[in-house]
């Protein structure tokens, strides 16, 4: 099982690599797969074995005549490693060849260009690492990007060259914009006055807005950035403008029920039911409670002031149950009066702090809703 699972390894490794290289194949390279292809079929094709060596030293050729110059027009690195996916057309051929002994037996010159693409690759790696030390030397966000870049593309040519990946996170910090979330202002009492357990608000949006993987940004508490001793670039502001919890009120009316139901049946053949009106009384108590939030946001740049983002975000919470009692025959009530009667045992108002917190949620998510879908926080 071992080894059936090794080969088969290797040959969804040889798929893929055929595949990234097939936009690379000439007419001459694609002959010689062809031909080598057929021999694997029947090593003794005659046709294939008499064409195989001169295709092959015509691909050969043509490839061997590459050179950097052939590209460039690309930016520096760029032009390496379109060297080396050139050669890697020539080192599959190779593979190929090597792979079918009748292929393998009369193919004159067979070359291994593995060492050519290792040496262009590493021409592109330092050809990158120099571009990306320029521009993280550079001022600016636009240009700690470009160095990201450079290193990236160091990094994929050649993976961890040099000091390559420290210098990636350098040019990630300087190209990232810093947003401090300040604490949230609870309108005129703490968060404690309200019940609240801990202040949410401020870490909730922090982790929620950094979840959303903005682009090159990256959001702190105050707190967390003064302790870090991170720079800001925007802040966001949070006020709860108002956050009123109102309180319960009752009202009571009354229903007549009515209803006539079986008492038994008569004598008479065939039998006929007997029926009779029972009545009741139901008094429901009615009890609501509506309560408001607003929650104000501000966001904006540090350096000039200029707002990003500035509104309002109201929130609502209407409360409400219906609880009841009755006199008469419980014959004369419908489904509707007995839940209300049931319920009346597992009445209980919602606290304080559950409305301030449901009422805050309500806000928050129209505030992230419209931060998700219209706020850029920077170039």
């Amino acid at each position: 099982m071992k080894k059936y699972c090794f080969f088969l390894l290797i040959y969804l490794l040889g798929c893929s690599s055929s595949n990234h290289l097939k936009k690379y194949y000439s007419t001459e390279d694609k002959t010689v797969f062809e031909l080598v292809e057929k021999l694997k079929k029947n090593p003794n094709d005659t046709e294939a074995l008499n064409m195989l060596p001169e295709a092959y030293t015509t691909a050969l050729d043509k490839r061997k005549a590459l050179t950097q110059a052939n590209y460039n027009n690309l930016l520096p690195g760029d032009n390496d490693m379109q060297l080396a996916k050139e050669y890697g057309v020539l080192e599959e051929m190779y593979q190929q060849i090597i792979a079918v002994p009748a292929a393998k037996k009369i193919t004159p010159n067979l070359w291994d260009p593995s060492l050519q693409i290792q040496e262009a690759k590493n021409r592109a790696a330092k050809e990158y690492y120099e571009q990306g030390l320029l521009y993280l030397g550079y001022d600016g966000r636009e240009n700690a990007r470009q160095a990201y870049d450079y290193f990236n593309k160091a990094n994929s040519a050649i993976p961890g060259y040099q000091n390559v990946r420290i210098l990636m996170q350098q040019a990630t910090e300087k190209a990232t914009i810093n947003v401090i979330v300040r604490a949230a202002n609870y309108y005129n009492h703490n968060w404690v006055y309200w019940g609240l357990q801990n202040d949410w608000l401020q870490q909730q949006i922090i982790t929620d807005l950094n979840n959303q993987s903005f682009r090159e940004v990256r959001f702190y508490s105050d707190w967390e950035a003064n302790s870090k001793q991170i720079r800001a670039d925007r802040i966001v502001e949070l006020n709860i403008t108002e956050l009123y919890v109102g309180q319960v009120y009752s009202e009571q009316y009354k229903i007549n029920r009515s209803k006539d139901v079986q008492t038994g049946s008569t004598k008479d053949d065939p039998p006929k039911p007997v029926y009779k009106t029972v009545t009741a009384i139901v008094t429901v108590t009615k009890r609501y409670m509506q309560s408001a939030a607003t929650l104000d946001c501000r966001i904006y740049d540090l350096a000039n002031g200029n707002n990003i983002l500035y509104d309002r975000f109201p929130g609502n919470d209407d409360w409400k149950i219906e609880t009841a009692t009755f006199t008469g025959d419980g014959n004369a009530l419908t489904q509707d009066d007995w839940n209300k009667i049931n319920s009346s045992n597992n009445f209980r108002a919602p606290t304080r702090s559950e409305v301030a917190e449901r009422l805050i949620r309500s806000c928050y998510h129209l505030l992230l809703t419209r931060i998700k879908t219209g706020v850029k926080f920077g170039s």
